[in-house]
C-alpha cells in the first residue's frame, strides 16, 4: 500500500481537527505509512552496524519505530508541521563512551555514499535544548529507486554519550512515573528545573556547553540549587526507591532480534514490563499494531517495537522501559560529592 505525501499530510490535518470517525481512519492510514519505514530502517541499521565495526571502541545500538501516541502528540503540538517530512518516524540510537566518540561516529557516517545525509545536523551538544536535552541528531535520506514506497524515507540517527543517555532516559522514566510528558515541556516546574540543573552539571562534567540560562553559574551554585529542590521534591529519593524492573519474557526461540516492550504502570507500586521477542519482522509488526490499539493512548501503558542484536542490550538502550535510573543516580551522586 503506497501512501502519497498528499494523503499523509491530509491525514495529519484530520487528526488535528477532524471528527472522531475521520480521525480513526486517518490514524489507520498513519499506521500504514509508519509501517513503510521498516525496510529503510532495517537497511539503515545494517549500514550503521557495518560502519561501527570499523571503529576502535564499542557502541550500543538500538532502533525503534516511533510510537503512535508520540506521533499523534507531535502532529497536534506542531500544527504547522508537514507530516510527510516528520524525520524521526524511524530512529536509530547509538550510545558511545565519551564526547570525542560522538564526532568520530558522526564523521564515519557522513563518509557513506548512500544513504544521503540531510543538512544541517542538529547538534544539541553544542547548543542544548532549552530543557537540557543533549545529543547529536543526523537525519539520513534512504535511497532506493527500485522501491517507491521506501525511497527517500528519512531516518534519524541519535548519537549520544552514556551520560547524555542516562539523563534523557531518566526524563522519560520520571514522565512515566508521574504520568507527565516532561520531554514535551509539561510537568511540575521544580522537577523541570531539577532536570535542567542535572543536565548543566553533566555538561560541565563532559566539558561541554550548559543549557541556556545557566552559563553564569558555578558548579557549586548548581549543586546547592539541586540539593534545595531535592529537599522539597525528593526526586532522587524516588529514583532510589525504584528497583529496575525484571522483565517477564515470552519465549521467542533462537534468532529473535525484534522485541515488543510493554511497560504497565497502571497499578500503584506494582509496575511491570513484558518483553515479547520475534524472529520475524512482519509478525512483530502485526503484534505491535494489535497491542498498540488495545492499550490505546493511555499514559499508564507504553508499547514500543525495537530491534536489538542481544536481549541484554535492551536494558542499556531503553532503560526507561525498565524504569532503570541507576546510572543517572550514580552520576548525580558522583557530581555532588
Amino acid at each position: 500500500m503506497i501512501i502519497s505525501n498528499k494523503q499523509i499530510n491530509r491525514a495529519g490535518e484530520i487528526i488535528r481537527s477532524g471528527s472522531t470517525e475521520e480521525k480513526e481512519q486517518a490514524i489507520t492510514l498513519l499506521n500504514h505509512w509508519r509501517r513503510s519505514y521498516m525496510l529503510p530502517l532495517e537497511n539503515m541499521r545494517a549500514i550503521v552496524d557495518a560502519c561501527l565495526k570499523q571503529l576502535p571502541f564499542s557502541c550500543t545500538v538500538g532502533q525503534r519505530l516511533k510510537r503512535m501516541p508520540s506521533m499523534i502528540g507531535k502532529i497536534v503540538r506542531f500544527p504547522d508541521m508537514t507530516v510527510s517530512r516528520m524525520q524521526d518516524v524511524g530512529g536509530i540510537r547509538i550510545i558511545v563512551p565519551d564526547i570525542p566518540d560522538i564526532r568520530i561516529v558522526h564523521e564515519a557516517l557522513l563518509k557513506l555514499v548512500k544513504p544521503e545525509a540531510v543538512v544541517p545536523v542538529k547538534d544539541y551538544i553544542a547548543k542544548p535544548k532549552p530543557d537540557g536535552y543533549r545529543s547529536l541528531h543526523q537525519v539520513f535520506k534512504y535511497l532506493n529507486e527500485q522501491d517507491e514506497d521506501s525511497n527517500h524515507k528519512r531516518i534519524e540517527i541519535q548519537i549520544r554519550t552514556r551520560l547524555q543517555h542516562a539523563w534523557a532516559t531518566t526524563v522519560e522514566t520520571l514522565g512515566v512515573i508521574d504520568k507527565v510528558l516532561y520531554k514535551s515541556g509539561y510537568g511540575q516546574a521544580a522537577n523541570i528545573k531539577f532536570l535542567k540543573i542535572a543536565s548543566a552539571l553533566f555538561s560541565l562534567k563532559e566539558n561541554c556547553n550548559v543549557p541556556e540560562g545557566y552559563e553564569q553559574y558555578s558548579k557549586d551554585y548548581l549543586i546547592e540549587e539541586l540539593r534545595k529542590i531535592e529537599q522539597e521534591q525528593h526526586i532522587l529519593s524516588k529514583f532510589r526507591g525504584l528497583a529496575a524492573l525484571k522483565p517477564s519474557l515470552s519465549s521467542g526461540g533462537p534468532g529473535a532480534v525484534f522485541f515488543v516492550l510493554l511497560l504497565d504502570v497502571s497499578s500503584q507500586n506494582d509496575y511491570k514490563v513484558k518483553v515479547i521477542p520475534f524472529g520475524d519482522e512482519e509478525e512483530a509488526v502485526r503484534y505491535y499494531d494489535t497491542l498498540e490499539k488495545e492499550t490505546g493512548n493511555t499514559p499508564e501503558v507504553a508499547v514500543v517495537l525495537v530491534r536489538s542484536e542481544k536481549l541484554e542490550e535492551l536494558n542499556i538502550a531503553y532503560p526507561n522501559y525498565f524504569l532503570d535510573t541507576r546510572n543517572f543516580v550514580k552520576n548525580i551522586e558522583d557530581v555532588i560529592k
